[in-house]
């Protein structure tokens, strides 16, 4: 009887959630983890005040009007990636047109800020 009381108290130990052995989730993984962004260079060809009013972290400014100027001192290698963003993704059109023109070949636009923010980007 001793027997079977012990075991039963060892069984009921390790099925408790408050017993040594078992392991409660984190919070971080109840929940899917943010999307990662690409690799290459990230730029925002808004303008220098959209830009302002917030934008993803680690990307660089680069007016649409300004990025065949400026893109070579950011992305020298042509076969490097580079991602554009702006509101709509009309503007990062129109960069990743000039890119082109330029050369490059890795270049993605990936659309409008607001709908980064929505798929988790940040």
């Amino acid at each position: 009887m001793k027997k079977l009381l012990h075991t039963a108290l060892i069984a009921a130990a390790l099925a408790s959630p408050l017993s040594v052995g078992a392991v409660s989730p984190k919070p971080a993984e109840k929940t899917a983890a943010q999307p990662a962004k690409a690799k290459g260079v990230w730029i925002d060809v808004r303008t220098p005040e959209e830009f302002k009013q917030g934008h993803l972290k680690g990307t660089l400014n680069i007016p649409a009007d300004q990025i065949a100027a400026k893109i070579a001192a950011v992305s020298p290698d042509k076969k490097a990636p580079v991602n554009l963003y702006c509101r709509s993704g009309r503007r990062a059109e129109v960069a990743l047109q000039e890119l082109k023109k330029m050369g490059y070949t890795n270049v993605t636009n990936h659309g409008g800020y607001e709908d980064l923010l929505k798929k988790g980007l940040k």
